[in-house]
């Protein structure tokens, strides 16, 4: 099983990208995200929204980042919408990934 969060409009949950991160892990692994360590043990959550947040224009940022995380290799990619990948393969979930500040 594979998951992705890919950045989607209409009555999808808005989440923040580390969030989304935790949640799309806990669904590959059928797990409830609180069951899962905290992600601050690999990676600053902080960092990963601030790195992904909207442009000083408004405009989305571009670009991937990727890290281990509790034995899972985890890309997020940002191009127009955010899609996390869990271990090189991707499927959409409906959750979309908060990329403005409102």
């Amino acid at each position: 099983m594979t998951n992705s969060s890919t950045g989607t409009g209409g009555d999808a949950v808005h989440e923040t990208v580390s969030s989304a991160v935790v949640n799309v892990i806990a669904t590959h692994r059928n797990v409830d995200p609180v069951d899962l360590p905290p992600l601050y043990e690999w990676i600053d959550p902080d960092a990963i929204d601030a790195l992904f947040e909207p442009t000083r224009t408004g405009g989305p940022r571009h670009g991937r980042l990727e890290f281990d995380y509790d034995g899972q290799r985890v890309a997020v990619d940002c191009t127009d919408d955010v899609e996390i990948s869990i271990d090189g393969a991707s499927a959409a979930p409906s959750v979309s990934v908060r990329q403005s500040n409102a």
